[in-house]
């Protein structure tokens, strides 16, 4: 599945939530340029469509005091 549809998700919602993604350790910067350079990756390593969106969907309360860090590893909320 796409990751953009996940972002779109995320623009659609009412209260925006700050999500990162990191690879390897290493925070990616500009997650739409680099899935797009390396595709497949988000298939192969990252955590489904459905497993994201659900984790957002658990967390739009923490919008304001947290973000939500997504890796090959999995989820992280990360308090501002």
């Amino acid at each position: 599945m796409p990751f953009a549809t996940i972002f779109e998700y995320t623009q659609s919602i009412d209260n925006p939530l700050l999500i990162e993604y990191f690879y390897n350790g290493e925070k990616i910067d500009d997650p739409v340029l680099f899935f797009e350079l390396n595709p497949g990756a988000f298939e192969l390593f990252f955590p489904s469509e459905e497993e994201i969106i659900d984790m957002i969907n658990k967390k739009k309360l923490f919008f304001q005091t947290h973000k939500l860090i997504i890796s090959e590893y999995g989820f992280h909320l990360i308090q501002l």
